[in-house]
C-alpha cells in the first residue's frame, strides 16, 4: 500500500521545511498552501492507484543503489500517471530546484498533474521514451549530465 501525503499538517511540513533539501521545499510548500497531494513511488512497489479530487505531485524513485528504468514499476499504473501528468521532468543527474518547482507550481496554480522522475543517467533515455508516449503534449524538462570532451 502506497501512502498518498495530503493531509499532512501545516506544523510538521514546517518542521520537515527547515531542514528539507532545496530542491523538495517547492513540493512541500504547495503541499502546505495549496492542498496538492503528494506520492512518492519507490521502485517495485507493485499496482498502485492515482488519487482523485486535488493536484497531485508524484516522484518516482528509480535512483536508489540500483536503478531499474521504467520495468522497475508497475507498467500500467506507471503508464496511468504519466499520462494524467501535464508537467514532466526527468532528473537524471543532481537534482535542479527548476525541475521540480514546475511541477509543484503547475499543480498548484493551474491545477494539474505533475510528475518528477528521479533516475540515473543509463534510464533517461526510456523513462524520456515512455513519458513522450503516454503524456504526448506534457511540458517536459530533462537534467541530464554533461557530457565531458575526450
Amino acid at each position: 500500500m502506497m501512502h498518498v501525503a495530503s493531509d499532512i499538517s501545516r506544523a510538521r511540513i514546517d518542521r520537515y521545511l527547515a531542514t528539507a533539501p532545496d530542491h523538495l521545499r517547492p513540493i512541500l510548500l504547495v503541499v502546505r498552501d495549496s492542498g496538492c497531494a503528494w506520492m512518492n513511488i519507490p521502485q517495485q512497489i507493485g499496482r498502485f492507484e492515482i488519487p482523485k479530487g486535488r493536484p497531485l505531485v508524484s516522484i518516482i524513485g528509480d535512483d536508489l543503489d540500483t536503478a531499474m528504468g521504467p520495468a522497475g514499476f508497475h507498467r500500467k499504473s506507471i503508464r496511468r500517471l504519466l499520462a494524467a501528468s501535464r508537467f514532466i521532468s526527468i532528473v537524471a543527474a543532481e537534482p535542479q530546484v527548476l525541475a521540480y518547482a514546475t511541477p509543484a507550481l503547475a499543480a498548484a496554480g493551474l491545477g494539474v498533474n505533475g510528475t518528477i522522475i528521479e533516475t540515473r543517467p543509463e534510464f533517461e533515455l526510456q523513462w524520456h521514451a515512455l513519458a513522450k508516449a503516454e503524456a504526448p503534449k506534457a511540458q517536459m524538462i530533462l537534467v541530464s549530465v554533461k557530457e565531458t570532451a575526450q
